[in-house]
């Protein structure tokens, strides 16, 4: 009779029954099928809304788990070794029954309604994720969309902590995340029409800005680090502040009934701007345009729903 040793039974039978180690995950193994059929990282990382240099990292990544060389960099493009053509086609079989667990998966579950939760900055969610929103739906009428509104620091950290998906519209970014730029957007300096520069014929300068108080959003919001950043690129780092507001539509409503001066979305100001209660002042020696992004977990990927939403939030118009 043949006896176990007795470390067998403290680590129990299922140490024989574990997964291989340092298995390649599924992402990468798409990303890395991508690359073969695109003939190229880059547009792989396209597909796939990553960044380049994040791309060529998984590739890497997944050569040095293997032990082979899959892919050779040509002045054409990518081209997978001879080696990386069998791991291919072995990687597309593994994919397809991914996609056929998922697919089965899918329909036995009895789920009616799909979540979709969202951290998305002010100007995002007041002025641009209604209609997102509103599209993703017309293609999956069961999705469910669960959105909170917070400013572009504060959406950073709750990504990171939830994994869920978030839009800003800041400069700021986290090793931790991806990102992928959605759209653009341009920063304004409007008055109310009782204030001096109402009816100014000539563009104002940092300088001048510089010495006016001014209604600001609060630390942590993206349009507020987009300004400051700039203002301070031109020599100017310290600002006069009327006020401080987290609420876009509060801010209005000061610079309207006070006369006073702010710096906001053209997105949340357009139609005031149209219907004259507002008065947009022509500002030299900033660049105030920037770029709206989508951020998620690098450890967690993107979900199909997230990854619909993103592509939605992508398209021009």
């Amino acid at each position: 009779m043949l006896l176990w040793p007795s470390s067998w039974d403290v680590i129990g039978v299922d140490y024989c029954m574990t997964l291989i180690p340092q298995a390649p995950s599924l992402q990468s193994l798409e990303l890395f099928v991508s690359t073969v059929d695109l003939g190229s990282v880059s547009k792989a990382a396209r597909r796939h809304l990553i960044s380049q240099p994040s791309a060529s990292a998984r590739i890497a990544e997944l050569e040095r788990l293997l032990h082979i060389k899959l892919i050779d960099g040509t002045p054409q493009g990518s081209k997978v070794t001879p080696a990386g053509n069998q791991i291919y086609l072995l990687a597309k079989e593994t994919l397809d029954s991914a996609d056929r667990l998922i697919t089965a998966a899918k329909q036995l579950s009895n789920q009616r309604s799909q979540q979709l939760r969202i951290h998305a900055s002010h100007t995002i969610a007041e002025y641009l994720l209604p209609n997102w929103l509103g599209t993703l739906r017309q293609r999956n009428s069961t999705l469910v969309p669960e959105l909170t509104v917070t400013n572009s620091s504060q959406v950073i950290q709750s990504v990171k902590a939830t994994g869920d998906l978030g839009f800003i519209e800041s400069y700021e970014t986290d090793d931790e995340l991806e990102t992928v730029v959605v759209g653009k957007d341009e920063l304004w300096v409007v008055v109310g029409s009782k204030h001096p520069w109402a009816k100014r014929k000539r563009p104002v300068t940092p300088a001048i800005l510089a010495t006016w108080p001014l209604v600001l959003r609060e630390r942590g919001s993206g349009t507020r680090s987009v300004f400051e950043d700039q203002m301070a690129k031109a020599g100017h780092g310290d600002l006069l502040l009327e006020a401080e507001m987290g609420s876009t539509s509060a801010i209005k409503s000061t610079l309207a009934l006070r006369g006073s001066s702010g710096v906001l979305s053209s997105l949340a100001v357009k139609s005031e701007i149209d219907d004259s209660s507002l008065v947009k002042i022509e500002v030299i020696g900033l660049d105030l345009s920037r770029t709206l992004h989508a951020v998620w977990s690098r450890h967690r990927g993107i979900s199909y729903s997230e990854r619909e939403l993103v592509k939605v939030a992508s398209q021009p118009g």
